[in-house]
């Protein structure tokens, strides 16, 4: 079911990238490297999510839907364009980033100062995938509007993940994350792709309240998830080291649950080698840590619960890729 959504995608995507023109010749090859990022790996769920939104809605023009689309994957990989240099990170989906690849061609302040620039064309093409699709202008408007919500909702997430940053770990609640993880994730990933395509359908003035309720549930258990993946994942798999949570000090539910669970003795190891600066050894005793606080296990059942209270909110919306989807959240291993 995924598999065949996601080569549709990507088949559509790559056609849409390369009809696009950057109308500076010298940056010809740097538009190269971003069609390359965006074209490699991901799971293209928001565009999927988007396609089933249009559906439940009683949609039937997949074909334009399916351009439409594509407005959700660009808006996500221009935010993580910003998000690997803020996070300094290397790696993504298996590659590197996209200012480290800028920096075979350039130097490091230019190379940085081109990602964020083709960061932000990303976000015009995610605009104009809506804008010059065949649908009602009112519709379309409403589509913008409800990415316009969803992205609003991304960047005052981003924000509170930027301060949090320099407040000790034992002084973070774990509501506090979870608030987090509504704002960057539940709305981006799941419930705003999930009404933005619904608002292009002919029930587009229907009630998106279960939409909310669903997403809200399943991107929390996506982002708890991922915290695993980030400490006990495969790097092979996941596309990224299993170490950055750890060694950017990310307050994640995890490292959360493990200062809640755990003994005084272990409390006091984990505030140690958080404060201390990261080193494989620290990563690995905070990782087992993690283990033996029973963090991890109560991480996963939280995750599966969640999952659980999403499903059971779709009572008028039937759909088996929703149910598969949120099942999926929790078993994937990637």
């Amino acid at each position: 079911m995924f598999e065949k959504k996601r080569e549709k995608i990507n088949s559509e995507l790559k056609k849409f990238l390369l009809e696009q023109e950057f109308e500076i010749e010298e940056s010809d090859d740097a538009f190269e490297k971003v069609i390359d990022f965006i074209l490699r790996g991901g799971k293209r769920v928001r565009p999927m999510l988007f396609l089933e939104g249009y559906k439940l809605g009683g949609g039937k023009n997949f074909e334009e839907c399916l351009r439409a689309s594509l407005s959700l994957e660009l808006l996500h990989n221009y935010l993580l364009v910003h998000d690997d240099i803020m996070d300094r990170d290397e790696l993504r989906r298996g590659g590197r980033t996209l200012h480290k690849m800028f920096e075979k061609s350039y130097d490091e302040w230019t190379s940085l100062s081109l990602a964020i620039v083709f960061g932000d064309f990303i976000r015009t093409l995610s605009l104009k995938s809506i804008l010059d699709s065949d649908f009602p202008s009112k519709r379309k408007q409403d589509a913008i509007e409800e990415i316009v919500k969803m992205e609003k909702s991304v960047i005052e997430g981003q924000a509170l993940d930027l301060t949090l940053q320099s407040v000790p770990i034992e002084n973070v609640d774990l509501q506090d994350v979870l608030k987090l993880y509504e704002m960057k994730t539940s709305s981006y990933t799941i419930s705003g792709p999930l009404k933005a395509g619904f608002s292009l359908s002919p029930k587009c003035n229907g009630n998106k309240e279960e939409f909310e309720e669903y997403g809200k549930k399943v991107g929390l258990a996506f982002q708890i998830k991922d915290d695993l993946l980030g400490i006990f994942g495969s790097e092979e798999l996941t596309g990224k080291p299993t170490t950055s949570d750890i060694e950017e000090r990310k307050k994640t539910v995890p490292l959360i649950l493990a200062l809640k669970l755990g003994t005084k003795k272990e409390k006091k190891k984990i505030k140690s080698y958080m404060e201390k600066p990261p080193d494989p050894e620290s990563v690995s005793i905070i990782r087992n840590l993690v283990e033996s606080t029973g963090a991890k296990a109560k991480s996963e059942n939280m995750a599966s619960g969640l999952v659980g209270e999403g499903k059971r909110a779709l009572k008028d919306f039937k759909s088996d890729f929703l149910t598969s989807l949120a099942d999926l959240v929790v078993e994937r291993n990637y």
